[in-house]
């Protein structure tokens, strides 16, 4: 009976990570959903203070096109680093944690670049209602940034300490998630911002 009993038991202990791994999936994308939900208004915002506000962006705005293309690469770019340090993972730790820690200084790049922007600015929050927008709209991604690098961080911490990559498989998915959305809802700002002037 015991020996009936043992594959089923090897069994059970195989799925249970599984389960967690989809448990927690799950509560990552209800919280990107969110968080989408969370952007959408600002978005809805900044296109009815455009229409009811010409011209728009009002007199003397100047934005640095070309700098925040090279910023948005930079950030494009770190999903790409993120989704290679993903696929070495189980393989090549080292290599990988290399990939994670390129992912970063990336992230850092692109977020230093916003800062730098900030204090370049002609412009405050209290100024027009294109600034209020805009620094509602840049500030809450670049806090969204801020939380991405810092669970990045502790996710490279991680991966130094981890046993294997499949300990902190569901760690990794969650984050990734995360950041990828960072990145794709960054795409939406850049263009609302810069390109459709």
């Amino acid at each position: 009976m015991s020996e009936l009993a043992q594959p089923a038991d090897r069994q059970l202990t195989r799925l249970v990570p599984r389960q967690q791994l989809a448990a927690t999936q799950f509560g990552v994308v209800v919280f990107l959903a969110s968080d989408i939900m969370l952007f959408a208004p600002f978005f809805a915002a900044y296109f009815l203070l455009r229409e009811n506000n010409p011209p728009w962006p009002p007199e003397g705005v100047h934005l640095d096109v070309a700098r925040a293309a090279l910023a948005t690469a930079a950030l494009v770019a770190s999903s790409f680093t993120l989704v290679r340090f993903e696929h070495l993972g189980a393989h090549r730790a080292r290599q990988a944690r290399r990939w994670l820690l390129l992912t970063i200084v990336l992230g850092a790049v692109f977020l230093g670049n916003q800062l730098a922007e900030y204090s370049t600015l002609d412009f405050g929050a209290s100024d027009h209602t294109y600034g209020s927008i805009f620094w509602l709209l840049t500030g809450l991604h670049a806090a969204h940034v801020t939380v991405g690098l810092g669970a990045l961080a502790l996710l490279y911490v991680r991966a130094t300490r981890a046993r294997s990559y499949e300990s902190m498989a569901s760690w990794t998915n969650g984050i990734s998630l995360f950041w990828h959305l960072v990145d794709v809802l960054w795409l939406f700002v850049f263009s609302t911002i810069w390109l459709l002037r």
